[in-house]
């Protein structure tokens, strides 16, 4: 199967959850005997290589924007315009380049099917609000997070500008697919629609523990993930003070992009001693830290898949989840994983405590929590399961077109 994915994070650059899962999926099915392409619209910023093969996955990075080598004045100006202007200045033009190298990949690389998350930040901050257009191939819409549907989890008023973007996306897709029920659900209901929709996990490669849960490193927390308010940070941060006061021996890591400031003035002077924070890291040191903490900890307030809380069971790490969105999905409160309010700052801190003190519930909660990311959410397996349902995806697209050229 030819496979073209629409992507405008692919790693290595500073990538969030989709370009992971993307990178994840592609190399996979790689392996398993499929042609892989990725394409998508990146800002000069992003920096990596217009094109690459990355494990045998063909990407390409079309740019839109401009160039202004660095020059911080030019970049603040830019992003002070008013949004119509600085949209035409990021140029429509490069959206209509980018369709017609997709309908070019399409021809000469024999595409089957396309895959597009609900979420492209290029169509955000250029402003499109025409849907894709109809292509000859089937395109799937798989639904990671869009911008409207963060407003809605997190309860704040919904845009309308984003609103009639993320509703065109939604309507465009040939076919339907969500990286979790509730998510699937929920954006349905954001849509008010009652469309089929395909529930496809993210998928992992499972890495064998380095260390048994009982002798990794006394008292070591770990956190990966976005630094803003709707991931629970700020929550953690009020936790981690009580923590601390009864575990002044206690290191929380802290591994992800965004402003810390607002994070630290939050802390004690005694339990800012004992955070790190880490920034943007390479996968690689993520899982080596992951092997060898004491549990992770992700008190988020919306979670469409929670990939970092999956990957952390899969190293064994007991692992502490949201009990909102799509927490209890992914894990079984007291057996696989434990669940926290991220409001309720002293469950989130008697939790931890738990952990750290308590090795016999530490060794229960990691083994079977891998053993269920293992079951649950192994790469190859969800590969496919993907390649199964673009299949019939693909067969129904023809159909339909057979039928209506009659």
């Amino acid at each position: 199967m030819n496979i073209l994915f629409i992507c405008d994070e692919y790693p290595p650059g500073k990538n969030g959850g989709i370009g992971s899962v993307v990178q994840n999926l592609a190399r996979e099915m790689v392996q398993q005997g499929h042609n892989v392409y990725v394409a998508g619209l990146y800002t000069y910023e992003y920096g990596c290589s217009d094109y690459e093969e990355d494990k045998g996955v063909k990407v390409w990075r079309l740019r839109y924007s401009h160039y202004f080598s660095g020059n911080r004045l030019l970049k603040r100006a830019m992003r002070n315009l008013p949004f119509f202007l600085n949209a035409s200045l990021k140029t429509h033009q490069a959206y209509e380049d980018f369709i017609l190298f997709i309908e070019k990949l399409i021809d000469e690389k024999n595409i089957d099917i396309i895959e597009m998350p609900d979420w492209n930040t290029f169509i955000y901050e250029i402003g499109i609000h025409k849907p894709f257009p109809a292509l000859q191939v089937p395109l799937v819409v798989k639904f990671h997070c869009s911008r409207s549907y963060l407003s809605r989890e997190l309860g704040q008023a919904i845009r309308k500008k984003w609103f009639d973007i993320d509703r065109n996306i939604f309507h465009r897709g040939d076919a339907l697919a969500s990286v979790s029920r509730y998510t699937g659900q929920k954006t349905n209901e954001l849509f008010k629609e009652n469309k089929e929709i395909k529930v496809l996990y993210n998928g992992i490669e499972i890495h064998p523990a380095e260390q048994p849960v009982e002798v990794r490193e006394s008292q070591l927390v770990f956190y990966s993930g976005t630094l803003v308010k709707n991931k629970g940070v700020f929550s953690l941060m009020k936790a981690w003070n009580i923590v601390i006061e009864q575990y002044p021996e206690a290191r929380l890591i802290m591994f992800g992009k965004g402003d810390t400031q607002p994070l630290i003035k939050l802390l004690t002077s005694a339990a800012a001693k004992t955070v790190v924070f880490k920034g943007h890291q390479p996968k690689d040191l993520l899982l080596h830290t992951l092997k060898k903490a004491t549990l992770a900890v992700f008190p988020s307030y919306s979670e469409t898949f929670g990939m970092s809380a999956v990957e952390s069971m899969s190293c064994a790490c007991p692992t502490i989840f949201t009990k909102r969105s799509c927490g209890p999905e992914i894990i079984t409160d007291g057996v696989s994983g434990l669940l926290v309010d991220p409001d309720n700052i002293q469950e989130i801190a008697e939790k931890i405590i738990v952990l750290i003190k308590d090795e016999k519930t530490r060794n229960k909660l990691g083994k079977q929590g891998q053993k269920d990311a293992a079951t649950l959410y192994n790469l190859p397996s969800i590969a496919q399961q993907h390649v199964e349902w673009y299949t019939g995806v693909i067969n129904n697209f023809k159909s339909f077109v057979r039928k209506n050229d009659k």
